[in-house]
């Protein structure tokens, strides 16, 4: 069976993430909710720490904050185990499941759900290298935090190299709306049952 990764956004926990995690994690799948290892001034945790004021339409970041991607992607590496894998996340996680596939990792999807791509050319080099597979895509139009110009990024680069791209696109926020979660379990159930085939 497959193995679930889930992780939290800026300023969450891995406590946060869980009940979401769990309502949509199908039957018999085991499941990993990392916690970032960098604790934020405000509260929980972050995947990397911005330099600065954060500014939510910043789209770069410093060496420094790739740096403290870098040093979260080497943690949550050494805890994954060699089954076939989901690596979704939600805002700063959802662009750490991205960021994984730079590893050797035996991925049959990830979720990006409220997010962006920090590193585009680089992420470009590696679906070059890596076999297709599957990507759920969520973003809010109203998201104030991550735009969805940024988000639409995403299904731009895995499209462009054949992922089977799933879309869902919702009028709020940056949030995951509970009206979605079933469509999110359902994907899985349909990723589990493609394995198989």
């Amino acid at each position: 069976m497959p193995t679930l990764v889930m992780m939290h956004g800026m300023t969450g926990t891995s406590d946060m993430m869980r009940p979401f995690a769990e309502k949509i994690l199908p039957n018999g799948w085991d499941l990993i909710v990392p916690q970032a290892e960098f604790s934020h001034t405000n509260r929980g945790y972050t995947w990397w720490r911005y330099e600065g004021p954060d500014q939510p339409g910043r789209r770069i970041l410093t060496s420094k904050e790739l740096s403290d991607v870098d040093s979260s992607l080497l943690s949550l590496v050494k805890i994954l185990p060699a089954d076939e894998l989901v690596i979704g996340g939600f805002s700063q996680g959802g662009a750490m499941a991205q960021e994984l596939l730079q590893f050797d990792l035996n991925v049959i999807g990830i979720m990006t759900i409220a997010t962006r791509a920090v590193r585009p050319m680089e992420l470009r080099q590696r679906l070059r290298e890596i076999p297709t597979s599957n990507i759920l895509w969520m973003h809010g139009e109203s998201d104030h935090r991550v735009s969805l110009e940024a988000g639409l990024e995403i299904v731009e680069i895995f499209s462009e190299f054949g992922w089977n791209v799933e879309k869902i696109q919702h009028h709020k926020g940056h949030m995951i709306p509970i009206e979605f979660h079933l469509s999110v379990k359902e994907w899985l159930e349909d990723l589990q049952t493609k394995n198989q085939l």
